[in-house]
């Protein structure tokens, strides 16, 4: 698993602006919930649930809002394996 490479792409969000978290509460909904309302339009994160999902199945499926493009570019940078559609309606996944 390329856990490390995970962190370091989310410790690089965070220098270009991001609020990025991994492990970050329990569900989606609760996630965007307490995401700070002034940092909503630039975030990153996956929550527990998507943890349990990655250590079964090697994959992360991320939560986000702002520059797709940008944050698949970071993700890629640091060495992943990035699945994404293109759409902002849709979930940035991450093979580790």
């Amino acid at each position: 698993m390329k856990t490390k490479n995970l962190s370091n792409a989310f410790r690089e969000l965070r220098r270009q602006g991001y609020f990025a978290k991994q492990n970050f509460t329990c569900c989606q909904s609760c996630g965007w919930s307490e995401v700070p309302d002034d940092e909503g339009d630039r975030a990153v994160f996956y929550h527990r649930q998507d943890y349990q999902d990655m250590i079964k199945t090697g994959e992360v499926y991320l939560a986000w809002a702002g520059n797709g493009q940008e944050i698949v570019k970071i993700l890629t940078d640091n060495g992943l394996s990035v699945t994404w559609d293109g759409s902002t309606e849709t979930r940035i996944i991450v093979k580790i």
